[in-house]
Order: structure tokens, then C-alpha cells, then sequence
């Protein structure tokens, strides 16, 4: 019998045909690059870009990109794309975390996986600055990168036109440009220079594209080349004798440097102009040139001058910081006093208690305590869910700690905005933010937040089905680049001693709590109302910064105080490259800035469709 049914089996196996499932192959391929330098490239404490470009042979589909890190696997990054039939489409995902060698990012369509790539990372060091070559050759700055730079080759086309996206360098150099910018990377990276970074731009045969690319806001009008240009200059200012017997002369550009500019060097071969919070600086000859000499990395740095940037929301990323809850010098909820609790609780007892057996006694019906009581417990209880409920009230609450950081001769700005949205119950919210902002999370010891999974579109940030419990402040960072609403101007001069000069507020925001520091310099000025004119006498060695008691206006939303020792008190110690950053508290860097508040903001997100928030914007602004 058992033979008999093998027999049956093994025919049916042969004579009934195979089906083979033919997957066929989608119709969608994408192909990834991510990093700085499209290699992965990145910096821990910055945004950097991952371009995908997507191309569909078949047809039209809604295609869902998500960005998982590997150490973060409860914050993940997304980006949906309209991808029409025979479309052909690149994007650009803006990407923040703090740490890891790898990630994946993951492709579906109708909540089926359509494709999954693991990208592999590598993280820049926080401590060193950081420096993007755009060159054919990526040996050129070489000795940069023995003398503590690093320098990340950078394709023209893969420039993104996101300035944010551009804050992990310090110094951009451009020897060449191999392919024209686009406006948009044009407009981006004047933006970042504004923002307080620094470009180099080379001359000589090779920067020709260079030069007419950015001659707008380079330091000298530049002319033809010339030839045998002796290199006494370069040897001054480099500070090391010998340059000659490496160049003996240059191959460089004619310049004529502009009135607001200032020449490096006596014979223009080296021009420097401030635009902004940063600086362009124009080497009328080939970069490269200057490699073969052993002084090269001591004359760049000299010429470069870099100082620290305030990175505000990469050090509120990586630190613990509970900034907006623990800044709050207002209570959101109107609760009641001790004394009102107390009279509550008396009243509770008596009721519950004496009278409510006399009641019952009078009534000769003791027996109905068994019903009555958890009556009355329940009566209270219902009762102070109530109060409670409308202490509370029904409307979502938006706080905002809004940080501008500008400088006097810019129209541009960047805004770090600390979002607080506090629920009166435990609900899902869907936020909604604009097409430029990146989103993030404010690290704190809680770790409140982790599931707030921000996508991305051409129109708008949304993160959908927010789950806040009631009472919980959920908390994150918003970063966008801005126009600058303070306008100040200055004649601030420095005598070895101290600075003097006047400040005069000529924009329409009036500033409260107004300071001017410098390093751990601080001088307090007040109220600096629209229009108003004050004299500046800054004396160095005081060392009153967050050390002097200053008058904070009393009412505020936010402890202003708390708000400065947190931002300069401690958090750069461990992110900035200098070491004068640890002598805290201080502004780092030698720049000269007035900290102002105002109790104005604009709105940055829509709870449900509504723009609902109230907060204070703190402005940083360098005046030189």
C-alpha cells in the first residue's frame, strides 16, 4: 500500500508541470549618493545631503524614501515623491545624526518594498575644520590635511542649493569649477558665506570659470594674467623665509581691489571682503602653486584666519538639554494654589466624614454607607477630573524659543527654533511645517520624542499621527535660513584696551534685554528701541559675561538668563575646534556681538491646520 501511494506521488510529481512564479523586474530604478562629497562623507553635528534619483519605466506611482539609521532606528527620515509614468526625477534629502557608520535607505510604493540599499558613512571629526575643495585635482591642500584640516573633495554638480546643507564646512576653496553652478547652488552658497562661512577662491589660468562665476562678491575687480610676479608678499605673510627657492615667481591675475575690501598683501595677489557673518578671500593665482612648499599649511591658515562658528542646534543634538522646559519662567497651566488644594481636601474629609454620617444617622439608614460612600468618592472624583480638564483647557499649546543669529551688513539670517507643542490630553497631532525647514530632535534625558518621523515633500515637512500624552511637552528643532529683521550699524573701533564707538538700532524690531559682548567681555545695554542710539565702552579683562548680574525684565515667557548660561555657558566645549572655547562662559572667536530679545515670533508649524504659538526670539547678531 505504501509503495502503491510513492508510486502515485512520483507520477503526479512528473506529469503535472512546474510553476514558476516569474518575478518580474520593477519598472522603478534608483541609484544613491549620499554625503558631502556623494562618498558618505559627514559630519555628526551637521545636515548633509543624499541626492536619489528616481526613474519609473512603467506606471505612475507615489514612491515613499526613508532614511534608517542604524544607531537611531526610532527616528527615521522620509521623503514621499510623485513619480508619473516615464518620469525621470532627482532629489535632494536633507539627512541630521548624530553618529554611525551605516544606514539603509528604503523605497516603497502602495506600503510594498520596492528597493533597499545600505549606505556606509563616514563620520568627520567635531574638533578639526572642516574644508571643501572644489578642484579636479584632490591633491591640492594635501598639506591642510597633515596640519589638521579636513578636506573633502567636492563634486561641482553634487553642490547642494540648500545652504544648511553647506554648514558643515568652515572654508569652501574653489581652484576650479569643472561644470558651471546652478543658480540655486549660486544663491546657496553666497547664502553660507553670509551665515558665517568662509570661501577661497583661486586665480590664474585654471580659475577663469571661477572668477566669472562669483565676481560679484569677490574682494577685487580682476583683470589678465601675469606672468614672473615675484612671491615677496606671499614670504612676508607667511612668515617663513624660503618660499622663493620652492616658487620662484607666480603666474597670476591682475586686481584691482575694491574700495570696501582690504588687500592682504601689499601687491593685491591676496584680497579679503567681509559679506556677512564670513568672508571671501581672493588668491589672484593658481592654489595649487603653492604646494610644493613646505610653508604652505602655516601661510594658508594665516591667510584663512578661521574662527569658531555658533552651532547651536548641532551642540542642542548631541547634548543632553531640556532647554525649553527647563528655561520656562511661566507655568503653561493656570494651577490652582496650595490653598485652594487644601480647602479641597478639608472639604473632602468633612463631607466624607462627619457630616456625611450624621446624614445617615438622622436618617436611621447607616446601611445605605455602602452605596453612598463610593457615591461621594466618585461625585469628588468626577468633579476634579472636571477641574482639572478645564484648568487645562482643550487647546493644543505651541511654545517657541526662537534664535536668529545675523550680522550687521546682512540682509540673511539662520534661524534655530526650539518648538515645545504641549497636548491637555493624550492625543495625535499632525504638524505641518514649511518646505524648507529640517527637522531634528532636542536631545534631553528623557528621550521624549523618538518617534517623531518628519516627511519630507516638495510643498511642505509634515510629521503625521504625533502621539503627545496629556500634560507632556514634545520637543524638537527647527532650522531654516532667513532674512534678518534686526538692522543695526556701528563705528566700533578697538585701542588695544577696549572697544569704543556708538550703536544705533536702525531696523523696526526693538530689542530687550540688549547686550554687546565680546568673548567674556559683556556690556549691558538694556532696551535698544527702533532708531535708538547708544555709546559702547567695552573694556577688556572685566570678565562679566553670565558672571555680572544683569536686570532681566521681569514676565517673560523664558528664564532669559537660563536660556544664555545653557547656549554659552557649557555646550561648545565638546563641538568647537578651539581651544579658548573651553575658558567658558564666552561668545568663542574674537567677532563682536549685540544678544538682544523680543517677545515677537513668527509661526513655524500648523497644529491640525492651526497656527497656534507664543514664545520669544533671541537674536544674535555680529557687528564685526
Amino acid at each position: 500500500m505504501r509503495r502503491y501511494a510513492f508510486l502515485c506521488c512520483l507520477l503526479a510529481l512528473i506529469l503535472t508541470p512546474s510553476i514558476v512564479a516569474a518575478q518580474s523586474p520593477s519598472p522603478i530604478t534608483i541609484t544613491v549618493r549620499a554625503g558631502l562629497d556623494g562618498e558618505g562623507t559627514y559630519h555628526p553635528s551637521f545636515w548633509f545631503p543624499v541626492e536619489v534619483t528616481l526613474t519609473n519605466d512603467g506606471p505612475d506611482r507615489e514612491v515613499m524614501l526613508e532614511w534608517r539609521a542604524t544607531n537611531m532606528q526610532s527616528f527615521r527620515q522620509r521623503y514621499r515623491v510623485d513619480l508619473p509614468g516615464g518620469a525621470r526625477k532627482r532629489i535632494i534629502l536633507p539627512i541630521v545624526q548624530p553618529a554611525g557608520e551605516q544606514a539603509s535607505l528604503i523605497a516603497t510604493a502602495d506600503g510594498v518594498e520596492l528597493w533597499r540599499e545600505r549606505i556606509s558613512l563616514k563620520p568627520l571629526s567635531d574638533n578639526i575644520p572642516t574644508l571643501g575643495l572644489l578642484s579636479s585635482d584632490p591633491s591640492v591642500f594635501s598639506s591642510l590635511t597633515v596640519a589638521d584640516t579636513q578636506v573633502v573633495p567636492l563634486d561641482p554638480t553634487f553642490l547642494p542649493a540648500d545652504p544648511i546643507l553647506l554648514m558643515a564646512f568652515d572654508t569652501i576653496a574653489v581652484r576650479e569649477l569643472t561644470a558651471e553652478l546652478q543658480p540655486g547652488q549660486r544663491e546657496a552658497l553666497i547664502t553660507w558665506i553670509h551665515q558665517g562661512g568662509t570661501l577661497l577662491v583661486g586665480g590664474g589660468a585654471v580659475g577663469e570659470v571661477a572668477i566669472r562665476t562669483l565676481s560679484d562678491v569677490l574682494p577685487a575687480t580682476v583683470g589678465p594674467l601675469r606672468r614672473d610676479v615675484p612671491v615677496d608678499e606671499l614670504e612676508r605673510i607667511s612668515g617663513l623665509n624660503g618660499l622663493r627657492n620652492f616658487v620662484p615667481s607666480l603666474t597670476a591675475n591682475a586686481v584691482t581691489v575694491r574700495p570696501e575690501a582690504r588687500a592682504i598683501t601689499t601687491d593685491g595677489l591676496i584680497s579679503q571682503i567681509e559679506v556677512g557673518a564670513g568672508k571671501v578671500v581672493f588668491a589672484a593665482f593658481d592654489l595649487a602653486t603653492l604646494r610644493a612648499s613646505p610653508a604652505e599649511a602655516q601661510f594658508w591658515r594665516g591667510v584663512l584666519d578661521l574662527q569658531p562658528r555658533i552651532n547651536l542646534a548641532g551642540s542642542l543634538r548631541t547634548s543632553f538639554n531640556d532647554l525649553i522646559q527647563g528655561s520656562l519662567a511661566q507655568s503653561l497651566y493656570a494651577f490652582p494654589s496650595t490653598a485652594t488644594l487644601l480647602l479641597l481636601i478639608g472639604t473632602y474629609i468633612v463631607i466624607i466624614g462627619p457630616i456625611h454620617y450624621l446624614v445617615l444617622r438622622g436618617l436611621r439608614r447607616l446601611e445605605l454607607a455602602w452605596i453612598t460612600t463610593p457615591l461621594l468618592i466618585t461625585i469628588f472624583l468626577g468633579g476634579a477630573f472636571v477641574a482639572s480638564y478645564v484648568v487645562r483647557g482643550s487647546q493644543v499649546q505651541v511654545i517657541q524659543l526662537v534664535i536668529v543669529q545675523g550680522a550687521t551688513n546682512s540682509p540673511l539670517a539662520t534661524t534655530t527654533n526650539l518648538l515645545g507643542v504641549l497636548s491637555p490630553q493624550r492625543q495625535t497631532y499632525d504638524l505641518t511645517f514649511p518646505a524648507d525647514a529640517h527637522i531634528s530632535q532636542l536631545a534631553d534625558a528623557t528621550m521624549r520624542g523618538t518617534d517623531m518621523n518628519p516627511e519630507y515633500s516638495d510643498t511642505n515637512v509634515t510629521i503625521a499621527d504625533l502621539v503627545i500624552d496629556a500634560a507632556a511637552l514634545r520637543t524638537l528643532i527647527v532650522e531654516q535660513s532667513t532674512t534678518n529683521a534686526v538692522q543695526l550699524t556701528h563705528n566700533l573701533t578697538w585701542n588695544q584696551k577696549r572697544w569704543q564707538g556708538t550703536l544705533i538700532n536702525t531696523g523696526p524690531v526693538d530689542l530687550r534685554d540688549a547686550m554687546v559682548v565680546w568673548q567674556n567681555e559683556m556690556q549691558w545695554i538694556g532696551t535698544l528701541a527702533s532708531g535708538a542710539e547708544v555709546n559702547i565702552d567695552l573694556a577688556d579683562g572685566r570678565d562679566n559675561f553670565l558672571r555680572e548680574v544683569m536686570p532681566f525684565e521681569e514676565a517673560t515667557l523664558f528664564n532669559r538668563q537660563s536660556v544664555l548660561e545653557n547656549l554659552f555657558w557649557y555646550p561648545f566645549s565638546n563641538v568647537m575646534m578651539f581651544p579658548e572655547a573651553v575658558n567658558l562662559p564666552a561668545i568663542p572667536g574674537d567677532g563682536v556681538f549685540v544678544l538682544g530679545w523680543s517677545t515677537e515670533v513668527t509661526p513655524v508649524v500648523q497644529i491640525d491646520g492651526s497656527l497656534v504659538t507664543h514664545g520669544e526670539t533671541l537674536y544674535i547678531i555680529r557687528l564685526r
